[in-house]
């Protein structure tokens, strides 16, 4: 079943980011993030974070791509994914994440948004 399931995720993975060229970090933030004045620093920590709570390559990945669009056959794999991705972001960058924030923060480019708008403060 094991093996069923990994061949499954891996065709989804696969048809999810389809046509789609691999992006290290730098260029990753260049395309989608560095006019959103966000830390290059948080997008690359927020992807390897994601990466590997998911366990999936994720250089194909934009900031469109929607954890409940594109992006859900993630959470059929591992129901808790999401729970253990919002804890795992929590002590990775020190913040506190409210579960309606989360909720409302459906795409990449969002959940990036809102780790960024917990740390600004900070910064200031």
């Amino acid at each position: 079943m094991a093996l069923l399931d990994s061949e499954e995720r891996r065709k989804k993975i696969d048809a999810a980011f389809a046509g789609r060229e691999p992006l290290d970090d730098r260029t990753f933030y260049e395309r989608y993030f560095i006019n959103r004045g966000v830390s290059a620093d948080v997008v690359g920590r927020f992807r390897r974070v994601l990466e590997d709570e998911l366990g999936a390559d994720l250089s194909r990945l934009s900031a469109e791509d929607d954890f409940e669009r594109n992006l859900s056959f993630f959470w059929e794999f591992d129901s808790m994914a999401d729970v253990e991705l919002i804890i795992r972001l929590e002590k990775e960058f020190g913040i506190k994440i409210k579960d309606a924030e989360a909720q409302q923060a459906s795409s990449v480019a969002e959940m990036v948004e809102l780790v960024w708008s917990k740390l600004r403060p900070r910064e200031a």
